[in-house]
């Protein structure tokens, strides 16, 4: 008898990002992600946060950025354009077909040259 439910692997290892590199110039920060574990298609977020001016203190995080679910792990691409008089802070993580989430990357702040936090 076929019941039309979806069965998904739980026994699937957490998602994560298991490599991440940036690269900034003075227009644009690209972001390259690799995703290891997760069950069925995984979805990257990217939230990003302004550097307060006066106390180079990160504001509220709001969602900059969410990828289409996809089977795909391996170099991923994000280019984020950027303003040039504003300061910005991004964090990344990786979301399953199950909906689980995989820890924050550090914060990766831009500011003349990218600093980690």
């Amino acid at each position: 008898m076929k019941t039309g439910l979806v069965v998904y692997d739980d026994s699937a290892p957490l998602p994560s990002i298991s490599q991440l590199s940036y690269q900034q110039d003075d227009a644009k920060i690209t972001f390259s992600l690799d995703i290891k574990g997760g069950s069925g298609a995984v979805l990257y977020q990217i939230d990003r946060a302004e550097i307060e001016a006066d106390c180079k203190c990160v504001g509220d995080w709001l969602r900059y950025y969410e990828s289409s679910s996809s089977e795909q792990r391996l170099v991923l691409q994000r280019h984020i354009k950027l303003r040039t008089k504003q300061n910005y802070a991004f964090r990344l993580r990786v979301v399953d077909s199950l909906g689980r989430k995989s820890a924050w990357s550090k914060v990766i702040k831009t500011k003349g040259k990218i600093t980690h936090e």
